[in-house]
């Protein structure tokens, strides 16, 4: 299990003057202030900052090679434009390890479809991670549909948060209902989709008769898992659509573990994924990293 190359399809490494001004950019954006605040009584999760060099070597030691850094829902263009030029800048000095999904608002209308255009030409890789929630819109929203369409058009694949419909409520938790999807993905079969944190559950409504077989361009990764479910839901997943359509992400650096450590880390998730997921050889090596690599 450990002959492969493991990417992490799925961190969100912000540029250091955000983190280390954060009361100045939660205050400009104040969904970003509500998903990244820190608990007062130091309880609960919470986010880590490190930058993309601390990042890969964070990665190196826990056996993972490659990451791939997902944009953020800000609802202010000129954080969305930092925050991209940054993973830019990130994936110029690491073009072999580092892979980046632009950020992107559907809501900046036309800005949002030039800032594609600008991050495709920069080498992106795709576009998201999509936040509908974070930025106030459903998936009947135009302007999120002019997205997907301009994505399909450049060739790039689209990670969306997706939020479970049921349990806990907890900060960031999106509610949007996923049930428009299903018709979205018929309706664009060249479109490439990530749907993030096992899709809020989608992969158990593939096997509606009316959809089974409309999502051959649909993947899921499962960011942030150990913090919703049980670690044995990866193979039910498994189980439910085959291991060619999984992907490892974790989420990083949010801490995912945080009775354990409340630092940056990878190795728990690794370790738990390893001794508890239940994956074969040939399961374990498309999960992850092939998936990821022949899906881009």
């Amino acid at each position: 299990m450990s002959d492969i190359h493991i990417w992490d399809s799925h961190v969100h490494l912000f540029p250091p003057e955000i983190y280390r001004n954060w009361a100045k950019y939660a205050d400009m954006d104040p969904t970003f202030g509500a998903l990244t605040a820190e608990r007062r009584d130091g309880k609960g999760t919470r986010e880590a900052w490190v930058n993309y060099e601390e990042a890969l070597e964070i990665a190196e030691d826990a056996g993972v090679y490659g990451l791939c850094m997902q944009g953020w829902y800000w609802n202010d263009p000129g954080l969305m434009r930092l925050h991209n030029d940054y993973m830019a800048e990130a994936i110029r000095k690491y073009p072999d390890r580092l892979k980046a999904f632009a950020s992107v608002n559907p809501k900046f209308g036309w800005t949002a479809l030039s800032e594609m255009e600008r991050c495709a030409a920069l080498g992106f890789s795709g576009i998201g991670e999509l936040g509908p929630g974070g930025n106030g819109y459903d998936f009947d929203d135009g302007d999120f549909l002019a997205v997907l369409e301009m994505a399909e058009v450049l060739g790039l694949p689209v990670c969306i948060h997706c939020g479970e419909a049921v349990g806990h409520n907890y900060p960031g938790k999106d509610t949007t209902s996923l049930a428009p999807l299903p018709k979205i993905i018929r309706y664009h079969p060249g479109l490439k989709l990530i749907l993030a944190h096992l899709g809020g559950g989608l992969p158990f409504y593939e096997m509606n008769r009316r959809w089974h077989g409309s999502f051959a361009n649909v993947r899921y990764d499962f960011a942030a898992n150990p913090l919703l479910y049980h670690i044995r839901i990866l193979r039910a997943v498994v189980n439910l659509i085959g291991e060619d359509r999984l992907l490892f992400g974790s989420d990083f650096p949010l801490v995912l573990y945080p009775k354990e450590t409340r630092d940056a880390d990878m190795k728990l998730f690794l370790r738990d994924i390893r001794e508890n997921a239940g994956f074969s050889g040939k399961e374990w090596q498309k999960i992850m990293g092939e998936n990821f690599l022949s899906f881009l």
